[in-house]
């Protein structure tokens, strides 16, 4: 069974009734009646969406019954659903889950209508860095194969990735620094673009390091893009470490990692910093329950963990925006 279809049931038996209600008595008082939206920028059956899902029901309670509606409003790699938050979230009735870097991608192709700055990152859930995989039948047991196979042929080989997303412009950037000619495919969602790598449609699957472990059985990970590697793929090494045989370096050790973050719209964190103040403490309570911990526990993702304030890491992120901001040119 896909890890992500027990969400709901994890919620139903760990919630431990009204505890979050008891500790927080006052939340909510500057937040007003109406239900609070958790807009998904990806379509259902990612771990956005899981993780969006598993923390609505303790929000609910942390919020002192206040409704709390799931939503998925995905495409175009996240732009439609910033969007949408900020026309429909600027009273702070909305939180929009969502990936980073891609909230930046979607300023940095220049037609959203808005800035980074009309966001305000409230908090940081996971830091998940990439994984590049290959169906165990492949023949190619190492990157520097598949480097090789694309030179010796090119324009054969390709990449499934989510389309639009961060997981696009990081193949395309690897295809560009190493000069091979490998077509990277975009998919609507992680499950085609995984699908499409079991079908045999594609060579390689470039996609997010626990999203992708329930494919542990039928997959091989050549690489890791982060600085240690993961307990999930042990056999693979990471990016850094493979790119400097080809005089090749990443910007950062998380180069184009997916930083799971939730944002409001900045208007309301400026307008109303009581009810900002009162809805960061209730999600950081809620993220912080039995449900997280039980979840996280039991599939191994504490080393992925943030769960924190989210204004530390903007800096990290205005920082990366400049990093893609230089691929474009």
């Amino acid at each position: 069974m896909n890890r992500f279809s027990s969400v709901r049931r994890s919620i139903v038996t760990a919630l431990g009734a009204s505890s979050l209600a008891a500790a927080l008595p006052r939340l909510a008082m500057a937040q007003g009646e109406k239900p609070l939206q958790i807009m998904i920028g990806y379509p259902p059956g990612g771990s956005t969406d899981a993780f969006a899902r598993l923390i609505s029901m303790p929000l609910q309670t942390a919020l002192n019954g206040r409704s709390v509606v799931v939503r998925n409003v995905p495409g175009a790699g996240g732009q439609i659903a910033a969007s949408a938050l900020l026309r429909e979230g600027a009273d702070g009735s909305a939180v929009l889950a969502i990936n980073q870097p891609d909230l930046s991608l979607a300023v940095a192709r220049g037609n959203a209508g808005f800035k980074l700055s009309d966001f305000r990152t409230i908090m940081a859930d996971l830091h998940e860095p990439r994984v590049f995989l290959v169906k165990n039948d492949s023949g190619i047991d190492s990157f520097a194969k598949f480097v090789s196979q694309a030179k010796a042929s090119p324009g054969k080989l390709a990449i499934s990735v989510t389309g639009g997303s961060a997981q696009e412009t990081m193949a395309q950037w690897l295809v560009e620094q190493l000069k091979i000619d490998v077509l990277v495919i975009p998919y609507k969602g992680g499950g085609e673009a995984i699908n499409a790598l079991l079908a045999g449609d594609v060579t390689a699957n470039l996609g997010d390091d626990f999203v992708r472990s329930n494919m542990r059985s039928k997959t091989t990970a050549l690489f890791i893009g982060s600085d240690k590697t993961s307990p999930r793929w042990p056999e693979a090494p990471t990016l850094q470490s493979l790119l400097t045989t080809y005089g090749v370096w990443m910007s950062s050790p998380h180069f184009l990692a997916r930083y799971g973050v939730y944002v409001v719209s900045a208007a309301f964190a400026q307008k109303n910093p009581k009810a900002y103040q009162e809805l960061q403490q209730a999600m950081l309570a809620a993220r912080s329950g039995s449900v997280f911990t039980s979840y996280l526990q039991q599939n191994n993702l504490s080393d992925l963990s943030l769960g924190a304030a989210g204004e530390p890491y903007e800096p990290a992120f205005a920082s990366e925006m400049n990093e893609i901001n230089k691929l474009k040119r």
